[in-house]
């Protein structure tokens, strides 16, 4: 070999050795195709991860809760309920006002006067101090940690002619019962464990503590006070039907309770049209749970009348109605039982066995759910 031969072989060499350890552009866009795929599927099973996370957060919330009512009880042999002031026939302080010192919140409580109204007027009425401060407080426990709206409220108080003031919000509602027939109407006895002025502890929980819903979850509300109507299954699920008041007698208790001109189907399906055809609607409301402080039954109760998760909008007047319980678990909804336990309910249940839990003196046998 000539010396060109021999400077042209080492050059050829020189090149090999450079570009060697080279990809070629398919060779790299292969990897980039697999790399994608994989982050494509690393990415659902992380969000998986957080929310099974998110939701053993939440279910050990209902558990402390739940714990807090039994210490409740005990110390004061009653189950905390919403309650008056003089005639009113409003709700007043709510269970989780009251429950604040046996969930760790005994300072925040101390800035509640129990002797005093929550509010002066109504709809909703304006915080006087020093409950405004505490009614402007968000406590993490009753906050779902899958909530994706905020936990505060701006909301124009005396029917939207006062100020504007700043309410704390929450996810967690105690059982107000099966809300089928009149049992909306708190101002009597319902068929669950919470209603105006209720006296009761667990010995009048006769199906049992095990068989019997104490607390859920629901998801807050929209940021407007009174929004337009919803469009989306998700705007359904945090918006309600907003009637004028009609009671049949506005005493209180009353007579005869419910609403004039209005009965809640059996059958949540036709709630909406019923309600329409009522000829109380007046618009919508966005205020579901918008103040862990106020004892009306739309801010910290729900109902066992719609299956978990339901997307037929609630129903409100006044504060009272039926509110379903929802959140953003797939697939279920997070309950307490009144014996303390917690456990997850999921949007199939047989809606008949879901009214059962709600009942706690209905008699059935509860079967396996």
């Amino acid at each position: 070999m000539n010396s060109t031969g021999k400077r042209m072989f080492r050059y050829e060499m020189a090149n090999a050795r450079r570009w060697r350890g080279a990809f070629t552009l398919v060779e790299l866009l292969v990897v980039i195709a697999i790399i994608g795929v994989l982050v494509g599927l690393l990415l659902p099973a992380v969000q998986a991860a957080r929310e099974a996370a998110r939701r053993m957060s939440c279910s050990n919330n209902l558990k402390q809760i739940a714990l807090a009512l039994h210490n409740y009880e005990s110390a004061l042999r009653r189950l905390p309920a919403n309650y008056t002031n003089a005639n009113s026939l409003a709700g007043n302080f709510s269970v989780f006002a009251q429950l604040a010192p046996y969930y760790e919140q005994a300072n925040l409580q101390a800035l509640i006067d129990f002797g005093t109204p929550l509010s002066v007027g109504c709809c909703p009425g304006v915080m006087q101090p020093p409950h405004d401060q505490a009614a402007a407080t968000p406590i993490p426990l009753l906050t779902c940690p899958s909530e994706s709206e905020p936990m505060t409220f701006s909301v124009v108080t005396l029917s939207g002619s006062g100020p504007a003031q700043t309410f704390a919000g929450t996810n967690y509602h105690m059982n107000l019962g099966t809300g089928v027939g009149t049992f909306y109407d708190t101002r009597v006895p319902t068929d669950g464990i919470l209603w105006i002025n209720a006296q009761i502890g667990f010995s009048a929980i006769t199906d049992g503590l095990s068989n019997t819903a104490a607390f859920s979850e629901s998801l807050i509300g929209v940021q407007v006070q009174n929004p337009g109507e919803p469009t989306t299954e998700e705007g359904r699920r945090r918006t309600m039907h907003n009637l004028r008041c009609a009671f049949v007698d506005r005493s209180m208790p009353p007579s005869v309770p419910g609403f004039a001109g209005y009965v809640v189907p059996d059958d949540p399906h036709l709630l909406d049209a019923v309600t329409r055809g009522s000829g109380l609607h007046r618009g919508w409301s966005g205020q579901r749970g918008a103040g862990w402080i106020n004892g009306r039954e739309y801010y910290t109760g729900y109902h066992h009348y719609h299956p978990p998760n339901s997307t037929i909008a609630d129903v409100m007047s006044c504060g009272w109605g039926v509110f379903a319980s929802r959140s953003n678990h797939h697939g279920g909804v997070n309950l307490a039982l009144g014996d303390g336990s917690v456990r997850f309910v999921t949007e199939s249940i047989d809606l008949p066995a879901w009214r059962r839990v709600g009942a706690r003196n209905d008699g059935q046998v509860l079967e396996q759910w």
